[in-house]
């Protein structure tokens, strides 16, 4: 009976200390988004930022792709690149998924993908 109540004692340990260690290693386990300022106290951490484009920023393309202002859920501003085709509704989308890293170097957020909510879609579901 004893060897059987130290098997379970080892077991509850064992997967408490397993719990711990994946809530300790997973930074976004329930929330994927960060902000400009998670990103760039972690720079080269791969993250997601969520937020929109600033109104009062121009899009501007090169040979490498095209750079924005983008305004995080927080109200910061950083400059974000990407080297990639800019999504076709990008102008009139009103939220805007910026995945890659913080470069501490250029003081850029260089995105790999950019991904934008289609307002149209979701205006027609709505009514």
């Amino acid at each position: 009976m004893r060897v059987i109540n130290k098997k379970i004692l080892v077991f509850i340990v064992g997967l408490i200390l397993l719990i711990a260690a994946i809530l300790s290693l997973s930074d976004d386990l329930f929330s994927p988004y960060v902000s400009f300022e998670y990103a760039e106290k972690h720079p080269g951490k791969y993250v997601q930022v969520i937020g929109k484009r600033a109104a009062d920023s121009e899009v501007i393309h090169t040979s490498a792709g095209f750079s924005f202002t983008m305004i995080d859920e927080a109200g910061s501003r950083l400059k974000a690149f990407h080297n990639g085709v800019k999504p076709q509704n990008f102008e009139h989308t009103e939220q805007i998924v910026a995945l890659g890293k913080y470069s501490a170097d250029k003081q850029i957020f260089e995105a790999d993908k950019v991904l934008v909510k289609c307002p149209s879609k979701y205006e027609k579901e709505n009514k």
